[in-house]
């Protein structure tokens, strides 16, 4: 048997094909959005010793939606139809939101003028669950700390250009107390959005 061990927690990135990408979840990202890791540094990275993050983009004129409710920072269902409606319509196949999954299960609970539910997530066996809301695929992450005032966004993450050099280092060694096969990476990392047209945040 052989399984891969992650050696320092805090080293673990994600590979970006840039120009032929493939359908590897582990270590690769999909130029179409369908598969994306996102990390602190895609989030909210300063650029500096890390990737810079999306959220750190000036947000364009008229695509901030601040919610009502400034205690509880709970968006109703019509501050989410105007975020969605900030979204520029070129993006509207490719866009996707991004938040928290503990945001995204309060979304769970909310329902529409006619009672039907706004998130619905679809349980797939192949490659796990996927969530939406108002139709849009979400994105969801653990990085609350790192949004800061933001709750939740709508980007394109095909405008986030991730650049890698995988083959810094490999090595490889086997335990001999579990017969597991130990490998450490090291990789090189920088990337940053080359457009924040698609960037709608709610906060």
């Amino acid at each position: 048997r052989e399984r891969i061990r992650e050696i320092n927690p805090h080293a673990q990135l994600v590979i970006l094909g840039m120009f032929n990408p493939v359908d590897d979840w582990n270590t690769t990202v999909n130029f179409d959005g369908e598969e994306m890791l996102v990390d602190i540094g895609g989030i909210a990275g300063t650029g500096t010793g890390q990737p810079t993050g999306i959220l750190t983009q000036t947000v364009p004129t008229g695509q901030t939606i601040t919610l009502a409710d400034t205690t509880n920072h709970k968006p109703t269902y019509a501050e989410l139809c105007a975020a969605e409606a900030a979204l520029p319509v070129e993006y509207e196949n490719t866009a996707k939101w991004l938040m928290t999954k503990k945001q995204f299960m309060a979304f769970v609970g909310m329902v529409d003028d006619n009672g039907q539910p706004i998130a619905r997530v679809d349980y797939g066996i192949e490659n796990g669950a996927v969530r939406r809301l108002l139709g849009r695929e979400v994105i969801v992450h653990p990085y609350a700390t790192e949004m800061g005032s933001d709750i939740a966004g709508i980007y394109d993450f095909r405008d986030y250009v991730l650049n890698t050099i995988f083959d810094l280092g490999i090595q490889r060694k086997q335990d001999w107390d579990t017969e597991d096969y130990l490998t450490k990476a090291v990789m090189s990392v920088d990337g940053k959005p080359v457009s924040a047209a698609s960037l709608v945040v709610m906060q």
